[in-house]
């Protein structure tokens, strides 16, 4: 009996034991483990403004004089001189080249004395028809063949002072197309010439998007190669009507003040057009934007404490803000310090607002 006893204390603390150890795994088991909280980024915003813009026009030309001409010889022959080289500044009347005269010098003696004969021919019918000698019909003869002889003298003379080429104006030679003893006909042009007694122009190309922006007289800069850094004062002169064929774009010619720099036609020239006539676009910060590609952009907004993130289509970026054209349609604010942090969605404590004074355009 007492054998049993011992068994049956065993086997109640056995028992109560497992209880125990069940009871524990059991309560550890429904305890829920602590869950990560998610911090909000802290972020500053800046009110999205819609103004009136002036976008500039971005392009690139070459630069040229005012004036081109080719200058060519008034009759045929061979050339005798050639004064002047490429890239020579010559002064207005300045002899750039000349024709051998041997030819041209003959027709010319020969026509004046044909004149100088029909000259004393008048006079002594004029005489002859005073004293009844010579009829009337004799006298206008006379006069006809003086008046043709004298306009055959005045046609020798214009060709012998065309025989040289001369300068029209100040300004540079652009290319040389002859050589001395070279044999040219009527017309052939033997100089491009470059006045540059006017301003200097810039031809350059733009788009049909950009060509409905522009006025005449609308501001304007100018940047060369030849000149790194420096930015020389512009305005719009002309603006082409028709579209050039080769490039596909519209010719617009911007008046350059050389400010008394050593110019050369040729040189690239990169040109930036402010528009007088203005559009209506969203101005944010510069700050604001994340991402961008082109003209397309990324930017957050703020909604119910989480960031939401907007396409947008950039018209133009400032040096401090930028104007968007599409994709900010009923959006007061976008974020700004802090924008770089954040996801679609992502939880933002907003810690300050900024207002934005705007941008008017540029002149």
């Amino acid at each position: 009996m007492r054998k049993l006893s011992f068994n049956v204390n065993h086997i109640w603390e056995t028992v109560i034991v497992i209880f125990i150890l069940m009871t524990g795994i059991t309560g550890c088991r429904s305890k829920k483990p602590d869950q990560p909280k998610t911090d909000a980024i802290p972020v500053k915003t800046a009110a999205v403004l819609r103004q009136e813009v002036a976008v500039p026009v971005y392009t690139s030309g070459r630069l040229y004089p005012k004036a081109m001409v080719k200058l060519s010889f008034k009759v045929g022959g061979l050339i005798d001189k050639l004064v002047v080289d490429e890239g020579d500044t010559v002064r207005k009347g300045h002899l750039l080249a000349s024709l051998d005269l041997s030819e041209i010098d003959a027709r010319f003696n020969q026509a004046r004395n044909g004149w100088l004969k029909a000259q004393r021919d008048l006079k002594r019918v004029e005489n002859l028809f005073k004293d009844r000698a010579a009829t009337l019909e004799q006298k206008q003869n006379a006069k006809t063949a003086f008046e043709v002889a004298e306009s055959n003298l005045k046609i020798a003379a214009f060709n012998l002072e065309h025989a040289r080429i001369k300068a029209p104006a100040k300004g540079k030679i652009l290319k040389r197309f002859a050589e001395e003893g070279e044999m040219v006909g009527v017309g052939s042009p033997v100089f491009l010439f470059g006045s540059t007694e006017n301003r200097w122009i810039v031809k350059a190309g733009v788009s049909e998007r950009d060509i409905v922006r522009l006025t005449l007289k609308d501001n304007a800069s100018v940047q060369f190669d030849a000149y790194p850094g420096r930015q020389f004062a512009a305005s719009v002169t002309e603006i082409s009507e028709s579209i050039d064929p080769a490039s596909g774009t519209y010719e617009v010619e911007v008046a350059v003040d050389d400010e008394g720099l050593k110019m050369a036609a040729g040189f690239v020239a990169s040109v930036r057009m402010v528009p007088s006539r203005t559009d209506t676009c969203f101005v944010i910060p510069v700050d604001a934007i994340v991402e961008g590609e082109g003209s397309d952009g990324i930017v957050f907004t703020v909604k119910d404490n989480k960031a939401v993130k907007l396409k947008i289509k950039v018209a133009h970026i400032f040096p401090q803000q930028v104007a968007v054209h599409t994709g900010l349609e009923g959006i007061k604010n976008v974020v700004t310090s802090g924008a770089a942090y954040l996801t679609d969605g992502s939880p933002v404590n907003v810690s300050a607002s900024t207002a934005d004074t705007g941008h008017r355009g540029e002149k």
